[in-house]
């Protein structure tokens, strides 16, 4: 919390999972997740508050790894630079900004470990750069720095963490640097892709001043993907006729493609994941085409490819905004037949291209969240004093944002319900799609990681429908100890009667608080049960976090007549869901949730699903982001 005199001592050597706590009903047993790399502050118990006047972090060991290591042996040589491009990058990597902290460049064979570990665990969520035709050696110093900070990340061995980010930090400041001499580099689209790499790094590397800067750098990345000429979609009038030639050209306008979705995708986990609004609207991309075909981007030679190429010369993706009608019409989940423009559009469509359509759709749930909260859930009288005029004049806000503003047919319908309509068409499509058809061996693991963030993705959707994120946060500390007892008393409200309900008066307790309920509970254990829906960072670290953060608020803030309810929730999907995740946190939960005497000190449990939080939290401590919001919570469950 926010003036705590608590000091941590910074360990980025390795993740080391807390000790499993005791269920007890005090917070003494509590023990320590390792502190993030950040130098220990008051600014801990605040999820991403920095003290700019903070000590900087200094690198003190080199990064060596001896020959037996498992990742030398496992290492696969096929991205290796040479020595001469090592010294190329080491020279962009020198010292360009006074009082930058020393940074101690590892050896060619480390950093092709780490080059290696870019392309085996990274590139399935960013599959940008066309690897049958990629020659490493010819990328620009800046990108194989990037590449070479991820990879570090990913090899978690002893001083990687505090190395990427103070590598990161020296990349960013020295590309700034040449973007500043030579302003045509904001048009040159592997520059942008190594911005592009470096945001995404900096959001969750665990670096708060990093997280800070790159949060800043994303105005300029989409600024910088808006000026990129238009991707060519025809290569028939290439010059030459060696199906080489045009095969190269197409690879070159499809990276050119997919790196403005990349970018898009970057600026969609903001409000997906962020609680933020996201600077690109679906109206501006509505006219991008979709990323192409997954198997003719993996296609390994010029004569396969040729045999996928359609008369017209051109493998032309559908346009994005056709794409998402097509994928969120409402009529569709109730549909079995359907129009065959229709099927032919999302028959083709790839597992990012379906991943981008539902970020659109979180990105719409945000919009519609924080207007509904900021227009009825900021007063207090209209959510709890039902005959006054505050309250009518709460019942008229709330028809004109979830009615009007969305031009529905009908002055009442609500907005969410549109949302959910149309969620439920994406969800139609994604189980067909993907229910026993095989994925090719050579574009399976973007395919994978697509589908594990779909997952995780609509979970937080539902959590933006049914709750305030912002409540959540600030229920946390975030706005200071005088907004934790008000925001707490809204989310009492909104999971009394329910979130688009609140200000209506209920004899019955809502279905949809229950639900959101049911399925934290659901989406957490289907996350720390499925190592693959563990690597979907960085989804799967804010859907623990939320999740487990929405089950904390619950156990904080609901009346007794809604905590029986619970309970039997729990005992129900404790018999419907096997394994032991579901066990544990349904035991946990139902713990949380009983009654104890009301003379017992420590009667409120809650803090028990933030220590549960925090262990599971540190289990994904591959990026540093989910070491801080493991700390937030440990720090949250003293107080």
């Amino acid at each position: 919390m926010p003036g705590s005199s608590t000091r941590v001592a910074p360990n980025d050597d390795r993740t080391a999972p807390l000790v499993l706590a005791e269920i007890s009903d005090g917070p003494e047993s509590i023990s320590r997740v390792n502190s993030p790399p950040n130098v220990p502050s008051r600014e801990d118990g605040v999820a991403f508050a920095w003290n700019p006047s903070s000590k900087s972090l200094c690198q003190t060991h080199s990064i060596s790894i001896n020959e037996s290591h498992p990742l030398m042996i496992l290492h696969n040589p096929r991205f290796d630079i040479l020595e001469s491009t090592w010294i190329r990058v080491r020279e962009f990597l020198k010292l360009e900004t006074p009082g930058s902290e020393n940074l101690i460049p590892p050896s060619l064979a480390v950093a092709n470990v780490f080059l290696g570990l870019f392309f085996d665990r990274f590139y399935e969520q960013s599959p940008v750069l066309h690897l049958p035709t990629l020659l490493v050696d010819h990328l620009p110093s800046s990108l194989l720095s990037a590449m070479i900070i991820i990879g570090a990340t990913y090899s978690r061995i002893r001083h990687t963490r505090r190395f990427s980010i103070l590598m990161l930090d020296r990349a960013r400041q020295n590309l700034q640097a040449l973007i500043e001499a030579d302003k045509s580099l904001t048009r040159h689209p592997e520059t942008i892709y190594a911005s592009s790499l470096l945001v995404y790094t900096g959001l969750w590397c665990g670096n708060k001043g990093a997280f800070e800067t790159a949060e800043a750098f994303r105005g300029s990345l989409v600024t910088y993907v808006r000026r990129l000429f238009q991707p060519k979609t025809k290569v028939a009038d290439v010059a030459g006729n060696r199906v080489e030639d045009h095969w190269r050209a197409w690879a070159t306008s499809e990276f050119k493609r997919r790196l403005r979705w990349y970018v898009f995708m970057i600026d969609s986990q903001f409000p997906a994941i962020l609680n933020m609004r996201s600077m690109m609207s679906l109206a501006e991309v509505a006219r991008w085409e979709c990323p192409g075909d997954d198997a003719a981007w993996c296609t390994t030679s010029a004569p396969i490819w040729a045999t996928l190429v359609k008369p017209s010369g051109s493998l032309s993706a559908p346009e994005f905004g056709i794409v998402f009608k097509a994928l969120t019409n409402n009529r569709r989940a109730n549909s079995t037949n359907l129009a065959p423009s229709v099927s032919a559009i999302t028959d083709s469509i790839s597992s990012w291209t379906q991943f981008l359509v539902l970020s659109c759709l979180a990105s719409q749930a945000l919009d519609w969240s924080h207007d509904w909260s900021v227009q009825v859930g900021s007063d207090p009288a209209m959510l709890q004093d039902t005959g006054s005029d505050c309250h009518q004049e709460s019942l008229r806000i709330r028809d004109n944002i979830i009615g009007k503003s969305y031009c529905l047919p009908v002055v009442y319908a609500k907005a969410d319900a549109f949302i959910l309509a149309s969620l439920k068409s994406w969800e139609c499509y994604y189980g067909t799609k993907y229910s026993g058809n095989p994925i090719p061996d050579v574009a399976q693991s973007p395919v994978l990681y697509f589908q594990n963030a779909s997952q995780i993705l609509r979970g937080l959707v539902n959590i933006q429908l049914h709750t305030c994120v912002a409540d959540l946060q600030d229920a946390l500390g975030k706005g200071g100890a005088n907004a934790v007892d008000e925001s707490l008393g809204r989310l009492r409200v909104y999971f009394t009667n329910g979130y688009t309900d609140c200000v209506g008066a209920h004899q019955e307790l809502p279905f949809a608080s229950l639900y959101a309920f049911d399925k934290s509970v659901v989406e957490t254990t289907s996350i720390m049960s499925n190592p693959t829906l563990q690597s979907a960072t960085p989804y799967s670290i804010f859907g623990i976090f939320l999740n487990h953060v929405l089950q904390w608020a619950f156990l904080k803030s609901s009346p007794e007549t809604l905590n029986s309810h619970l309970r039997e929730h729990l005992r129900d999907m404790a018999f419907s869901y096997h394994g032991r995740s579901m066990s544990e946190l349904s035991g946990l939960l139902d713990f949380g949730l009983s009654s104890a005497n009301p003379t017992v000190v420590n009667r409120d449990r809650s803090h028990l699903v933030l220590m549960q939080a925090a262990q599971n939290l540190a289990l994904l401590g591959t990026w540093g982001a989910s070491l801080n919001l493991a700390l937030l919570l440990q720090l949250r469950a003293k107080t």
